[in-house]
């Protein structure tokens, strides 16, 4: 596994690449992960030691060199790759098959050494390029183009949704194409223990300190996100008279700014910032709230929106991107991602029905069984294994 992103920063790709591996190392495979070496500063900002994740025996993480690279996390890194790196590859141990779940830097590295080792590579892209476009320092057309000759090299190409797929097809790739969810733990996020519900629920809303019906949102706090129509949105429910709070979990170059746009609209009293949240502790966030809300424009699938739907509550998300592929009338709700009316309606018809909500959330969550954990291990094993026989049709 080759990726420019991996912990201690966090986020959908970090979080897929560790969970596919840690599945992938129980069911007796050998994974080496290649990702940027990150600062002290960076396990820091999570409240994290710094060492590696237990992932089990069977995976090992290698470091590269790195620079700070800005971006909305603050913790991206640019990574050193060496041009013969593929020599000591060949040395310590000749892999399978070669994935890179990125289209740069460590990425790059990636593709030279299946070259150079005559290796299957399978590439993943996690990103979509249009959604960032306003963000990147070069044209829309020009950053597609590289991406699609960057995948052009892949034996086979994956997306987490048909919308990155199409994305890369307009812009020239022509690889055979697979869409693969990213993995969901099920039994991490899920709802409420029905033998206990209000005594769960209770504890966990004393520990999160909410005391009203609650809307979360969690993910990076960056300008692609479009958190600010989801504070305006709270702004019309408070005015409304919805007795409700908003719930921010996560960090980002846009949290100065989100704080202050919470005051001029003067209900900086109903959002809580909570900062970024273990794995652990976001699945009990989910739990206790009310309603999930992705006001994001740049979504390739959203993995904490599908971990939300596992947590079994309604999720009200943007149409835009890749979220209409995974959030219906039958679990949640869609809105123009500029109409922050829109989004206070459709919250508030969810806030003032809880059989509602509860009919939603059951859909929700067995939408995402369908994405856990080991039927996903299952799905790449068998993309592996096409890929090793030589099966897959261009």
């Amino acid at each position: 596994m080759f990726t420019d992103y991996f912990f201690p920063e966090l986020g959908g790709i970090q979080d897929s690449v560790a969970t596919i591996s840690r599945a992938l190392a129980r069911r007796g495979h050998h994974v080496d992960i290649y990702a940027p070496r990150y600062s002290k500063r960076d396990y820091r900002r999570i409240g994290a030691p710094v060492r590696e994740r237990d992932l089990g025996s069977a995976v090992r993480v290698r470091r590269r060199a790195s620079l700070p690279f800005p971006s909305s996390t603050r913790q991206s890194r640019a990574a050193l790759v060496s041009p013969v790196s593929w020599a000591r590859i060949a040395f310590e141990a000749k892999p399978d098959v070669i994935h890179t779940h990125s289209f740069f830097g460590v990425g790059l590295e990636g593709l030279l050494n299946a070259a150079c080792l005559r290796l299957p590579v399978i590439g993943t892209n996690h990103t979509t390029i249009a959604g960032f476009g306003p963000h990147i320092p070069v044209s829309v057309k020009s950053a597609s183009a590289y991406v699609a000759w960057f995948y052009n090299r892949c034996d086979v190409v994956t997306a987490p949704s048909s919308s990155v797929v199409n994305e890369m097809d307009e812009a020239g790739m022509r690889r055979p194409s697979v869409v693969v969810s990213n993995p969901i733990d099920t039994k991490l996020f899920r709802p409420l223990a029905p033998g206990r519900f209000a005594e769960e629920r209770d504890e966990l809303r004393r520990h999160f300190g909410l005391t009203r019906p609650t809307v979360t949102y969690a993910g990076r706090l960056g300008p692609e996100k479009n958190i600010g129509v989801l504070l305006r949105a709270l702004a019309l429910l408070r005015a409304a008279g919805c007795d409700a709070d908003l719930a921010i979990a996560g960090h980002g170059s846009q949290e100065e700014a989100l704080r202050a746009l919470a005051c001029e609209l003067g209900i900086a009293g109903s959002v809580r910032f909570l900062g970024t949240l273990g794995q652990d502790a976001l699945a009990e966030l989910l739990r206790v709230s009310e309603v999930f809300a992705m006001p994001s424009t740049s979504e390739t699938q959203s993995m904490v929106l599908v971990q939300a739907m596992a947590s079994g509550i309604p999720v009200v998300a943007a149409n835009a991107r890749a979220l209409p592929e995974f959030v219906t009338e039958a679990n949640g709700a869609l809105f123009d991602p500029h109409d922050a009316a829109a989004l206070a309606g459709a919250l508030a018809g969810l806030l003032a029905a809880p059989e509602r909500r509860r009919a939603l959330g059951a859909a929700g969550r067995r939408q995402a069984e369908k994405n856990d954990t080991e039927t996903i291990a299952d799905t790449w094993e068998a993309l592996y294994g096409s890929v090793l026989q030589g099966n897959l049709a261009a």
